[in-house]
């Protein structure tokens, strides 16, 4: 995260001018009764579009394409399978250039940086109506199109039915000592650490992350998913902070691991954005829109995501994690909230989980 957020503030100047002298005019908030028309008409003439996005390829993103085709066959899609630095390194390159080859970015992370960088533009979408706005951009910068939700998984060989921790309080609880992970990454332990300020408030927040000190939580310096991996094979009893779907397909395939969110559930949004100037703006609106749509949130759910259209549910299995399925609330971190915050959650983790 460090090293997105100086590399976008790197972009500020040379290449955002140029970004802008290149850029053709086209108004991305026309919400006129003739939109579609206009998109439909300028899409025909523009005749494809690139889609940038962090999705799983097979799983997601050729079945949202085949399905955009579908039904606008007049336009040739194309994609670009990056993790989110890597989109970011591209978009800052094609923005020096003064040309920009991605016509839509789909990422997790990146709303902050690409709106610092002036990477990005606001845009409307008439599908973005049917989403929460607490989930929404009210600058209209990005619109949410899945969610990630995170909390802890424990391994069913090393932890018996019915023991497992339920709540936060339960983490604290002497017979875990020393048998607790979690990632010693920005996206695991630091936002780890956000999510329990955000709900808990400051004060209680740190009498509680101090008595989750003194439990040795084991730092793992990879991924969420390692962790878990690590404890499906039984190195430790339980995680943190497991992207709570992974646990749900592992187990599917026999893995003796299970989730356990707690209330509230930590919440993260990925989105979709219209860059600054792109090559083909017109088929670039139109897919954004089917992307938003339930026809292209539905291809989502096919692929074990969580769709963030609230009319399109996540796949039967993978819904006994999702909050409002099970009971339970949000602990909704915003991208804003997650930049806003990362240098003192940081603080906070080198001062107290530092060893």
């Amino acid at each position: 995260m460090r090293r997105i957020l100086s590399a976008a503030a790197l972009l500020l100047g040379a290449g955002a001018a140029a970004l802008a002298q290149s850029a053709a005019p086209f108004d991305a908030m026309y919400r006129g009764p003739d939109r579609e028309q206009r998109l439909v008409e300028g899409a025909k003439k523009e005749g494809e579009v690139t889609v940038y996005s962090s999705m799983i390829a097979d799983q997601a993103l050729r079945p949202i394409l085949d399905g955009f085709q579908a039904k606008y066959p007049f336009v040739k899609a194309q994609y670009v399978r990056d993790d989110p630095p890597q989109q970011l390194q591209k978009l800052m390159a094609e923005a020096r250039a003064g040309r920009m080859v991605a016509d839509v970015v789909e990422s997790t992370g990146l709303e902050v940086s690409a709106r610092g960088a002036d990477l990005n533009q606001p845009f409307w979408s008439p599908e973005t109506e049917g989403y929460k706005p607490e989930h929404r951009d009210p600058k209209n910068y990005w619109a949410p199109t899945r969610f990630s939700y995170l909390g802890a998984c424990y391994n069913t060989n090393l932890v018996k039915p019915g023991e497992e921790p339920k709540t936060f309080d339960d983490l604290l609880n002497p017979k875990w000592k020393g048998k607790i992970a979690w990632s010693a990454t920005v996206i695991g332990a630091i936002l780890y650490i956000t999510s329990i300020r955000n709900f808990m408030g400051e004060e209680k927040a740190g009498v509680w992350l101090q008595k989750l000190a003194a439990q040795n939580i084991v730092p793992i310096p990879s991924a969420n998913r390692v962790v878990v991996d690590k404890v499906m094979a039984g190195e430790h009893a339980l995680c943190l902070d497991a992207f709570l779907h992974h646990p749900v397909i592992s187990a599917r395939k026999g893995a003796p691991v299970a989730s356990a969110p707690f209330d509230p559930v930590m919440t993260l949004v990925s989105s979709v954005m219209l860059p600054k100037a792109p090559r083909h703006p017109h088929a670039a609106l139109l897919f954004i829109d089917y992307l938003l749509s339930k026809d292209g949130q539905a291809k989502l759910q096919g692929a074990d995501y969580f769709p963030a259209h609230p009319g399109v549910p996540a796949s039967p299995d993978l819904d006994k994690v999702v909050p409002a399925k099970i009971g339970m609330r949000e602990n909704f971190i915003s991208p804003e909230k997650m930049t806003a915050e990362l240098a003192k959650s940081r603080d906070i983790f080198q001062r107290l989980f530092g060893n």
